[in-house]
């Protein structure tokens, strides 16, 4: 079949360090055609290349009928109102939303236009988090107790020039904080392993003195898992001032053993490089993750565990499986799931407001 046509709206970060070359990297499956830049300052031929037909208004977008797929990359507050005209001009779409009842909402819309709407939840991607999903479910380090992600930087505040309008991510205003940055990955993580918590507990707070609540710490409570009496601990957070090098990523305790990994996963760095060569998404020995493990007679021993290959391009060769067949149960990320994850960051904020934990069948 040929590929399906494609536009992207907005030309920030998202563009150049995530679609783009991913879609780019995949030609059997996307014709990138278009991009929407309110203002042409020349970013999208300068990422996308000088044939690449540029727009200024989503009304181009939409009443473009040889246009199948749209990827949402403007603003965040601004995704809902996009998404939606997308979804009534029939444009499969692959983006979200800041409240679970917004996301609910584009779900029901999507299924009565019979289109396909997906999440750019790439963070499942991870090697880290495939390789943290393998330990668990091979059962290698017993049955696990403690699930904790980190999602940290060392990235003070900088001296900035008042006269310069602050930009949406700097602005508390608009921007919702780190748990709807970082926090839409690491929690999906764990609710896409672990599902429906039975207790939620968080706390977010400004580190940086700019307004912005750019760290949060969410502990999310399970039943005992395997043959484990304690209840599962997992927890989920995010520190813009962490002045460790390298960052820590996982730590998991289990019966039997445990698992500790640190460094960022390559694939963001790969693909602002534009290294999309054989190698992308493996990591090299000296990162990977060290695994403790239980002896018989009760002494530890340590190994090196094998970092999963990650691929972000796996999301958009599901999207595209999906899209052709016209068929939502084919997509690896539903709507559904992230509309869970979204209540989870919902219940945690509530929790950080009241300072109260919050628990299943009785607040959720």
């Amino acid at each position: 079949m040929p590929p399906i046509r494609t536009a992207i709206l907005g030309t920030g970060m998202a563009l150049n360090h995530l679609h783009f070359p991913l879609v780019n990297d995949l030609p059997d499956l996307y014709q990138l055609t278009t991009v929407l830049e309110r203002t042409d300052r020349g970013i999208a031929r300068k990422v996308c290349g000088p044939n690449i037909k540029v727009v200024s208004t989503l009304a181009e977008v939409l009443g473009d009928a040889t246009l199948e797929l749209v990827i949402v990359a403007t603003a965040d507050k601004t995704h809902f109102e996009i998404i939606k005209q997308c979804l009534l001009a029939k444009k499969h779409d692959k983006p979200l939303t800041y409240s679970s009842a917004e996301a609910e909402e584009l779900g029901k819309l999507a299924k009565k236009q019979n289109v396909i709407l997906s999440v750019f939840q790439n963070r499942r991607w991870d090697g880290d988090f495939l390789t943290a999903a393998k330990l668990i479910k091979s059962g290698k380090l017993g049955s696990i107790s403690t699930y904790e992600s980190y999602y940290d930087f060392y990235r003070p505040p900088e001296k900035r020039d008042p006269s310069v309008p602050l930009t949406w991510k700097d602005d508390p205003d608009l921007n919702h904080g780190a748990i709807y940055a970082t926090g839409t990955h690491t929690i999906d993580q764990a609710v896409f392993l672990f599902g429906v918590p039975n207790k939620v507990y968080g706390t977010t707070w400004d580190c940086r003195g700019t307004g912005v609540k750019d760290c949060f710490d969410v502990h999310l409570t399970y039943p005992p898992q395997g043959d484990s009496i304690a209840p599962l601990h997992v927890r989920c957070t995010t520190n813009w001032i962490s002045p460790i090098e390298p960052q820590l990523k996982f730590v998991l305790k289990a019966s039997k053993g445990g698992w500790v990994k640190y460094y960022e996963d390559d694939q963001w760095f790969a693909l602002d490089e534009r290294r999309m060569g054989d190698d992308y998404g493996v990591e090299p020995e000296e990162k990977w993750g060290v695994a403790t493990l239980v002896k018989s007679d009760g002494s530890f021993a340590t190994e090196k565990v094998p970092t999963e290959r990650g691929d972000y391009r796996e999301l958009y060769r599901n999207v595209a499986e999906a899209v052709r067949a016209n068929d939502s149960s084919k997509l690896a990320v539903t709507v559904d799931s992230v509309v869970m994850q979204l209540k989870v960051i919902e219940l945690a904020l509530k929790s950080a407001k009241e300072d109260r934990v919050m628990v299943r069948g009785k607040d959720y």
